[in-house]
């Protein structure tokens, strides 16, 4: 049987990042107030979605089920345009985090879910949204990374791609040293975390399923399922979302726009 932690005992943790933000403010880090407004914003979420999920486990309703994966798919999407220092104008940072999210996370999650996992019914909230939610949090974390470096890298570097383009090339052919520098920068966190697990690093899934009193064994069969299924949704979000950022900073007759980028602030 699983132990269990009051809101007491979670209270008394949160003083850790209070003194946290304390020391790092005392060592010269302006962003203390991010930090735990960060914290109390994942301490709400949780604490909400803790609620919500027990009440749609028992409604056991497709329809909620659907309801709340669209809306964790549109703050993942949201939360990629947000971290970005450039972004694309008219919400097409959005449309493109969200379409790079959705079309590869969904297609792997309900393959899973129908032949391997195999849940009656094949949606069932208790396997779906954990799933999605692990697959979401960590592509967007890597489509982010590898945007904000394309657009970065296109503004700092405007001049050597205009100079390809003036000596004959594409613009694919312009942009691929970009590219590949971006999908470097997304990669490399996911190839770190599949390299760690396992020697360094007990992953959170099969942590949480073991502390829940689940067979070691069959925690860690899960375990490698979700990584493989990560590192394929976020490798192949990443070359969509990357592809279709590309395109978007040419026009018809392949001329750079810039212009189509606006600084966050």
């Amino acid at each position: 049987m699983m132990i269990t932690i009051s809101y007491w005992d979670l209270l008394a943790l949160s003083s850790l990042v209070v003194l946290l933000g304390s020391i790092l403010w005392l060592n010269g880090f302006n962003k203390v107030k991010d930090l735990w407004w960060a914290t109390l914003r994942m301490v709400v979420q949780l604490l909400f979605m803790g609620i919500w999920l027990s009440w749609i486990f028992n409604a056991d309703n497709p329809i909620w089920v659907v309801f709340i994966s669209f809306i964790m798919l549109c703050a993942a999407g949201y939360e990629i345009s947000k971290r970005q220092q450039y972004r694309f104008k008219k919400m097409h940072s959005l449309f493109i985090g969200l379409l790079s999210l959705s079309f590869i996370s969904l297609i792997l999650l309900v393959g899973v879910l129908l032949f391997i996992i195999q849940p009656e019914p094949w949606y069932q909230p208790q396997y779906l949204i954990p799933l999605l939610g692990m697959l979401l949090g960590n592509s967007m974390t890597a489509i982010g990374l590898g945007l904000d470096t394309l657009t970065r890298n296109a503004i700092q570097l405007k001049n050597k791609i205009e100079a390809q383009l003036a000596l004959g090339k594409t613009a694919k052919e312009s942009m691929q040293f970009i590219k590949e520098q971006s999908l470097h920068s997304a990669m490399i966190p996911i190839i770190n975390m599949l390299v760690a697990a396992g020697i360094i690093s007990l992953p959170g899934m099969m942590t949480g399923q073991i502390l829940a009193g689940a067979d070691p064994i069959e925690a860690v069969k899960y375990q490698i399922m979700i990584m493989l299924l990560i590192a394929t949704s976020t490798g192949l979000g990443t070359v969509m979302a990357i592809t279709l950022a590309s395109r978007r900073l040419f026009d018809d007759q392949q001329r750079l726009q810039l212009n189509q980028l606006i600084k966050t602030k």
